[in-house]
């Protein structure tokens, strides 16, 4: 029995979770969320650190169940754009508060700066670090859709100190950046799409272990009758997610389809305001609806309800949503590009249209609305896929594995 129990007491960890920021509700943060809790469930003691962190504005019926620390104090009403400065000021000061991590068994590090932070303290008390990457950092390797849309997702930060300083240290950050993947323990990815990313802008050896839909949504097939005659749209609201091709779908199908109508949730942005534009020149102001954020259970509701589920994205990693809607039996339309094109199985679990046909996105869309057999038969696989590859239980054994073997 003592020997049982002394065992049992080796594998609980004292796990510190690192991230960037807590400030928008996005697919990164949800995971984060996630696997604090899951990893506690198990029996660890899980703390979370972040840069910035706003409640409000981030997943606010979750993220309360949190005690989210911040590595620096925050200074929100004495710096304008405090959030670009305060994740400035975490990577530079690192090297000076990494002491608080020391007593910690091992620092899951999601995405930069959290490598780099991570970084020191390994360094100065030898606390191993896992990386989760979800891409390689953007300021430094961006896609092309990053180059079209530019990467500042706020107007106020432009001009902002903190921008100005990132692009004059371009060449430090790019060592920075290169020396704390290379020095991680392991490198975990979200997905086989970022793994090969990874492995060829690194020269590392990546392991895949992608995100997965938990026990808060219902996963299972609901049957044509039950759906409404809606298309839903899920992602933040920034020029990246390429909305106008859902809109554009939209206005293909309502010449056939009258009855259909467009669901677009998420907190609005500058970006909204280029759609909303869009939308009254097409004439379509009384066939889409901006639900603004929507908590997890109604978002759980929305994915079963909607006939399909549009993800418009061209250069997506991953694509969480896409998981979430398949799991509810709901067919998804994106491009057979990037992320998606490794989650569905074009025609089988899902529908992929050629990058970046505007017709043909719509095609398919039509082609699931006329056709109740290919559209039960993608419903159908496409929950068969997500119990078979994306359940959140198997990534969080997985990450815990991993997580076990590293630590001190």
């Amino acid at each position: 029995m003592a020997n049982l129990c002394k065992e049992i007491f080796a594998t609980i960890m004292r796990i510190a979770i690192f991230h960037l920021a807590f400030i928008y509700s996005g697919g990164g943060e949800k995971l984060v969320l996630q696997e604090a809790e899951g990893l506690s469930k198990i029996g660890h003691q899980v703390e979370i650190f972040t840069s910035v962190v706003d409640e409000d504005k981030c997943f606010p019926d979750y993220i309360k169940k949190f005690q989210i620390r911040t590595f620096l104090p925050q200074i929100r009403f004495l710096v304008e754009n405090h959030e670009s400065t305060l994740i400035l000021l975490s990577c530079v000061l690192s090297p000076f508060f990494a002491f608080r991590f020391r007593k910690f068994d091992v620092i899951l590090a999601a995405n930069q700066p959290s490598l780099w932070i991570s970084f020191w303290v390994k360094k100065l008390f030898r606390v191993p670090y896992i990386s989760y990457l979800a891409q390689p950092t953007r300021i430094l390797h961006p896609r092309n859709i990053d180059k079209k849309t530019g990467l500042k997702f706020a107007k106020k930060t432009l001009n902002s100190l903190s921008t100005r300083l990132l692009e004059r240290f371009k060449p430090f950050i790019k060592w920075a950046d290169q020396t704390s993947v290379h020095n991680s323990n392991q490198v975990l990815c979200n997905g086989e799409y970022v793994k090969s990313i990874l492995e060829k802008t690194y020269k590392i050896q990546a392991v895949s272990c992608p995100a997965g839909v938990d026990s808060r949504f219902k996963i299972g097939y609901v049957g044509i009758k039950y759906k409404k005659p809606y298309l839903l749209m899920t992602n933040r609201h920034y020029g990246q997610k390429r909305f106008e091709y859902g809109i554009f779908a939209l206005s293909y199908i309502l010449h056939k389809h009258p009855e259909f109508e467009l669901l677009v949730s998420g907190e609005e942005t500058d970006y909204t305001d280029l759609l909303k534009a869009l939308i009254n020149q097409l004439g379509l102001m009384e066939k889409v609806k901006f639900l603004g954020y929507v908590s997890e259970k109604e978002l759980s509701a929305l994915y079963r309800k909607a006939s399909i589920y549009l993800y418009t994205a061209p250069e997506e990693d991953f694509g969480m949503g896409i998981i979430e809607a398949m799991a509810a039996g709901t067919p998804v339309v994106a491009w057979n590009n990037a992320g998606p094109a490794g989650i569905i199985d074009n025609g089988r679990s899902g529908l992929l249209a050629n990058p970046f046909d505007a017709t043909d996105y719509s095609h398919q869309v039509e082609r699931l609305i006329a056709n109740k057999n290919l559209y039960r038969k993608i419903s159908q696989n496409a929950v068969k896929e997500v119990k078979t590859r994306f359940l959140f239980k198997k990534h969080i054994n997985f990450l815990n594995s991993e997580l076990t073997k590293d630590a001190t």
